[in-house]
């Protein structure tokens, strides 16, 4: 909001606000005392001794508005404490955890909106008994259900966001994904609805007493003093004209209030107000229980030691519900990444290199479904990574394994602070300590994500620093755990030519500097000609060729490699020459083709083409590698016409890439 629409919604609560002041300041304020009764001073007119008069007992009526503010005001507050905390909670697990959860939850605050709220309040006092703590219950159990309908639905869009990948990945639990990144921001409306339920708790209350349910005599009450009044409207008006009026003034207060704020955003200075500031130190992993790693295929076993293999995926398949049956988007990948080095898979959009990369995490939609075997690490430090429960898959995800998502801007918290993001990292996996200690550790992860001033950057918001600055702020994240393995999604998208040749160079240096091996996901193979080590090529949810990097750019045997080096950009290229181009488009999934699924756009398509997928052959290297490229590394392509001749008619479809 502006500086003068801030001017208007605080006069639209003015009334509001001179009511608490007066309930609070009360027993300073009060000429009486408003249980005090003198009966020779009864239904006395307003007078410069009684500004508001006198009732039938001779109270003085100012002492008993002003009381009368405080009591009203203080079980509207209380009703609104409680209902708005439960009312929130509730929906936000209903909608984080979502399924049976959510639907219970849901069909619950269907039936509470759906009772008229009067009643409910009068069903609960009648077994119950009038009161004030009744009176609240009463009134909470009526309230409370708009807050979760509204808190469900704000967490139920944010549940698949990035960001809570992230979060996830980091291995953040639930308690703190829906404490600490979720109540906040399911706050913001709810608080906005809030102070328009002011006005209806307050009128509930004066109803309530009204009856003779809420709060009994000789308490000063709003409700209570209309009841008190009402035989004297004739005669003496000023009983239930003045708590009459401060009822409408507060109603009409609370509901023009409630109308600014919702017009206006909901803005993070809002959220400050009710963000929790201090969080413990991470605790120290548990230990967890050693899974047996998956055999090995007998090729791999000869070409990869146990001690040089960092991740191993054999035969990695993900399908999806399509209709009434499932869609298989991966199709029997398999590949693995050496100590000190990085792999890259390229294809184009839809061709499931992301999705390769991330399932052995457990980082896909909770409706995949994932196939095969992923072992992390090797020796006494394998963990089998199919089938593990939440808890013991955060004692790896944010630890072992890091995560560089494409889009930072959805991945980055908007209403946190990009230390906030790195220091709950940092404590997530047991860095730090105190808060300044945490804080020290943020700005050395800043330091070696290539962050220029870590401490000024870790004050500022995602959408005060570049692209680049986002994804150095995502790597520093993913360092937090000093990980041995770092997924790295599409790091360089969106980016300019000078951020992304300064982003890939980090990345090496990080390779270099900490021996950490990696996995980069990408659409373009001259991006990662600067930095890989190996490559594996996918199209339609399959591996198509694999190798040295070295071996596979400068000698590509499927058409498809050879089409997506031919679409690179070449310097001294003349002036007006047509990139060349792969017909068709892509999109076709592993299981929508008999054969091969790149044969409608191959131009060296044959019959045999279409008859089955052909498999993975290992081709002889026409140039030998050094020694530390050629570690476990074979060329193999899935072409039934291949360039180059097969070693041996054995190899076929079981080694990784």
């Amino acid at each position: 909001m502006t500086g003068r629409a801030w001017v208007r919604t605080l006069l639209v609560a003015v009334p509001l606000i001179l009511f608490v002041i007066a309930g609070v300041l009360a027993p300073v304020i009060a000429p009486a005392d408003p249980s005090a009764n003198d009966l020779a001073s009864g239904l006395l007119p307003p007078s410069p001794e009684h500004l508001l008069g006198t009732d039938q007992l001779g109270r003085d009526q100012l002492s008993r508005m002003l009381y009368g503010a405080r009591i009203s005001l203080t079980v509207t507050a209380a009703v609104l404490a409680l209902s708005l905390t439960a009312g929130t909670v509730i929906g936000a697990v209903a909608g984080y955890l979502g399924g049976w959860v959510d639907r219970a939850v849901s069909r619950v605050i269907d039936v509470v909106v759906s009772l008229p709220g009067m009643l409910v309040a009068l069903a609960v006092i009648g077994v119950r008994g009038p009161g004030v703590e009744n009176l609240v219950l009463a009134l909470s159990l009526w309230s409370w259900a708009p807050y979760a309908r509204i808190a469900r639905a704000r967490v139920a869009g944010m549940r698949s966001s990035p960001h809570l990948d992230a979060l996830r990945l980091l291995g953040a639990g639930r308690g703190r994904i829906i404490g600490r990144h979720l109540l906040p921001p399911a706050l913001a409306p709810c608080l906005v609805y809030a102070s328009t339920d002011v006005g209806t708790i307050v009128l509930g209350v004066a109803t309530l007493s009204f009856l003779g349910l809420g709060v009994a005599p000789p308490h000063a009450e709003w409700g209570q003093m209309l009841i008190e009044g009402r035989p004297f409207l004739a005669s003496a008006w000023w009983l239930a004209y003045p708590p009459g009026i401060a009822i409408t003034a507060v109603v009409f207060a609370g509901n023009l209030l409630g109308e600014r704020l919702a017009a206006g955003e909901e803005r993070p200075s809002i959220l400050r107000l009710v963000r929790p500031r201090w969080i413990r130190p991470g605790r120290a992993p548990r230990p967890v229980m050693e899974h047996p790693a998956a055999p090995t295929p007998p090729d791999a076993a000869q070409s990869s030691p146990e001690h040089d293999t960092v991740l191993r995926v054999r035969d990695l398949s993900v399908s999806y519900p399509d209709g009434g049956g499932r869609r298989r988007v991966v199709a029997g990948m398999s590949y693995e990444v050496r100590r000190g080095q990085i792999l890259a898979i390229v294809g184009e959009s839809g061709s499931g290199k992301t999705t390769a990369a991330l399932a052995p995490f457990g980082l896909l939609d909770p409706d995949a479904v994932v196939t095969g075997s992923a072992v992390l690490g090797a020796g006494a430090g394998a963990r089998q990574l199919a089938d593990l429960s939440p808890g013991e898959r955060r004692q790896i995800n944010g630890r072992r394994v890091g995560v560089v998502f494409q889009d930072s801007g959805a991945v980055l918290n908007p209403l946190r602070t990009i230390g906030a993001h790195v220091d709950e990292a940092a404590r997530n996996v047991g860095r730090g300590g105190r808060r300044a200690a945490t804080r020290r550790v943020t700005e050395e992860l800043l330091r070696l994500a290539g962050l220029p001033d870590p401490v000024a950057v870790a004050r500022e918001f995602p959408h005060q620093l570049s692209g680049g600055m986002r994804q150095r702020a995502q790597i520093a994240i993913a360092l937090a755990g000093e990980p041995e393995l770092l997924v790295a999604d599409e790091p360089t998208s969106a980016l300019d030519v000078t951020v992304q040749a300064q982003l890939l160079a980090l990345l090496a240096r990080l390779r270099d500097e900490l021996a950490m091996s990696m996995v980069i996901v990408s659409h373009d193979l001259a991006v990662v000609a600067r930095l890989a080590d190996s490559v594996a090529v996918v199209y339609g949810g399959r591996i198509v060729e694999s190798g040295p990097l070295a071996t596979v750019i400068t000698d590509p045997d499927h058409p498809y490699t050879r089409g997506l080096l031919d679409a690179v950009p070449r310097p001294g290229t003349a002036p007006g020459t047509r990139f060349r181009t792969m017909p068709g488009r892509a999109g076709i999934g592993p299981d929508e083709a008999e054969g091969c699924g790149f044969a409608p756009r191959c131009p060296l398509v044959a019959a045999a083409c279409v008859s089955g997928p052909p498999a993975l052959e290992t081709l002889t290297l026409k140039t030998p590698l050094p020694e530390a490229s050629a570690r476990g590394a074979a060329h193999r392509s899935a072409c039934l016409r291949h360039s180059g001749r097969p070693a041996t008619t054995g190899e076929r479809g079981t080694g990784p890439c």
